[in-house]
């Protein structure tokens, strides 16, 4: 059988067995704007269809004008709410009227090229519960095979964009910890809809698409609210699929101008806060500041000191845990991800001397709760190291 015709019976086998939920008072609206690609929308509302989340949603669908079958198929899904634009306004246009459509008290803004994971949606909302200067939160994006898209994006002082951890292991300590980022892509994000609509929602100088996400974050921010990686929301994004991949053509070619337009708008602030291109990723991310390390000979002596932890971040200090021996017991260990801890332990370790190589540029001080931590890091790095090693007896 041709493989389009794969597609196609495969897309009827995944409408005949979608069924949303129809909810008289949602928590989440989930925009999702398409135009064609009636196959992957279709695999998209299904993966909405099972993924089990606790909280009460409802999925809006805003058709651009699609030419394919997106119309008939869409719209007879149970639990849809089917709205279609009368003619083609871009990926701005569509989410924005979705937006206005919405009942939820979080809107969130997700890809047709998507397939949500289980517990994605409880989790992103979670951001907001746990951290309540959280103003936009976004999904680590992962690709098909399992490997990271994106653990938050970066921005430049130049206008350019990157996506930390493209191509790594998506369960690298450095992205399974809530963080605050440049920007998030617009691929899988939510925001509070009175936040959105105090905003103006996203901005129309960018029609069609692109660089609208990475504005979006910069407003949030300028209204003095955080932009946060929400590591356990997990969404496969099919990149390429809903633009196309070309910088020369189609709607990907506008992502060129409205960088242009980007940095005429946030010309100060990238100038200010941001680092330039060819900044170490790991730098670049670990804005803007360094973190404290806090080093245990074992996984005992962390939950021992996990008051001192507590202390730490209640001051306001962005932490790395090495953990030299056993692991976390797995609900502290997701305790002090969703707060924001960096964790390296287990698998992840690697030998000392290689490990501070790595990461020194990203350290300020070292904490060590123990004379075996003590002496390993006294050794390393010597009286004149220009990161302060400090034992803390009050552990």
């Amino acid at each position: 059988m041709p493989h389009h015709e794969l597609i196609r019976v495969g897309a009827d086998v995944v409408a005949s067995l979608t069924r949303l939920p129809t909810v008289e008072h949602p928590l989440a609206s989930i925009v999702v704007p398409v135009f064609n690609k009636v196959e992957y929308t279709l695999e998209c509302l299904a993966a909405l269809a099972a993924c089990g989340d606790v909280c009460p949603f409802e999925v809006i669908v805003v058709d651009d004008g699609s030419s394919d079958a997106t119309a008939e198929r869409v719209s007879a899904l149970q639990g849809v709410r089917y709205l279609r634009n009368p003619s083609n306004e871009g990926f701005i246009g569509s989410c924005n009227r979705g937006a206005g459509a919405a009942r939820g008290e979080f809107l969130v803004f997700l890809n047709n090229d998507t397939a949500v994971q289980p517990g994605w949606l409880d989790a992103l909302l979670a951001t907001f519960r746990v951290r309540g200067d959280a103003g936009l939160a976004g999904a680590k994006l992962l690709y098909a095979d399992g490997m990271l898209q994106e653990a938050g994006g970066i921005l430049y002082s130049d206008g350019r964009a990157g996506n930390y951890g493209r191509f790594d292991a998506a369960l690298d300590p450095r992205y399974t910890h809530v963080r605050e980022v440049d920007y998030c892509s617009g691929a899988a994000i939510a925001i509070p809809r009175v936040l959105f609509e105090q905003l103006g929602g996203f901005d129309d100088r960018y029609r069609p698409a692109y660089y609208e996400d990475a504005d979006l974050a910069m407003r949030v921010r300028e209204a003095g609210h955080s932009v946060l990686y929400q590591p356990r929301s997990v969404v496969i994004h099919f990149e390429g699929i809903t633009s196309g991949t070309s910088e020369t053509d189609g709607v990907k070619a506008y992502q060129v101008r409205n960088r242009d337009v980007f940095v005429q708008r946030w010309a100060e602030v990238l100038r200010r806060d941001h680092p330039s291109w060819g900044t170490p990723l790991d730098e670049a991310a670990s804005r803007p500041c360094r973190r404290t390390l806090v080093a245990f000979c074992d996984a005992d002596s962390a939950v021992r000191s996990a008051g001192l932890v507590g202390r730490l971040q209640q001051q306001g200090r962005p932490l790395m845990v090495r953990i030299e021996q056993g692991m976390l017991p797995p609900q502290l260990q997701h305790e002090w991800e969703a707060q924001g801890v960096e964790i390296w332990s287990g698998y992840w370790l690697v030998g000392l001397r290689g490990w501070m190589r790595r990461h020194r540029a990203r350290i300020a001080e070292i904490r060590v709760v123990d004379s075996v931590s003590a002496r390993s890091f006294g050794r390393l790095l010597g009286a004149r190291s220009p990161v302060p090693v400090v034992l803390d007896t009050e552990a």
